[in-house]
């Protein structure tokens, strides 16, 4: 496996990020925010699953939007609306023309991973961008704050992994599930937030993106 540090210019702010590549990837895979707006692209839950996804043959990027935090509430409560996601699904977008260029990447398929919040960032960019996205993969998904035109919009084939702990994630996914008109599909894991659960989801996404990455070339 070669680790490569990156960095991608977006709107004139520098993103410093994570290439993993496996020996022969059948694939990249762009991670939304580390996968996580509230853990970084250091954290350990998505290095951990990066490197699941690197031992399935899977390249992947990780990098730091932390320039962009929640612009809705005050005092100490704070979270993410519609506006913040669509400006970090336009520096994802500078970060998947990066993959379209560079010479380890541009040949293979691209798929798209978020977890909460960043699964929003995911479903925006996958609505501007289907040409170029061949799956996605979110999990425990806060869908609803792409907004419903981006819903509407997207045709990438799509997978929504939930767990079993908030009855209301689960049904704003299955709600966003039926809202999909594209290739898609609903898993729900036990015991979310544990590594197994963590793992358990890698495996499905993994599974997700090599089926769909399979003959396809690189941009669509």
């Amino acid at each position: 496996m070669q680790e490569q540090f990156v960095s991608i210019t977006a709107d004139e702010v520098e993103l410093d990020g994570i290439l993993m590549l496996p020996e022969r990837p059948v694939g990249v895979v762009l991670f939304a925010h580390g996968a996580s707006v509230d853990g970084g692209y250091r954290n350990a839950a998505t290095q951990a699953t990066a490197i699941d996804f690197v031992r399935a043959g899977l390249a992947t990027l990780c990098f730091d939007q932390s320039g962009i935090g929640p612009g809705g509430g005050d005092g100490g409560h704070r979270y993410y609306v519609h506006a913040d996601i669509v400006q970090l699904a336009r520096q994802l977008e500078k970060a998947l023309g990066w993959l379209r260029i560079d010479a380890s990447t541009r040949k293979l398929p691209c798929g798209l991973y978020g977890h909460g919040a960043s699964a929003a960032v995911v479903m925006q960019l996958a609505a501007w961008r289907a040409g170029d996205v061949a799956a996605l993969a979110v999990c425990d998904a806060q869908v609803e704050l792409a907004g419903k035109a981006a819903l509407d919009n997207v045709r990438v084939p799509s997978l929504l992994i939930v767990g079993g702990r908030d009855p209301d994630v689960a049904g704003l996914n299955r709600m966003a599930f039926a809202a999909l008109r594209c290739d898609k599909q609903l898993e729900q894991i036990a015991a979310p937030g544990s590594a197994d659960a963590r793992h358990q989801a890698a495996l499905l996404a993994c599974d997700w993106y090599t089926r769909h990455f399979n003959g396809r070339p690189s941009g669509g």
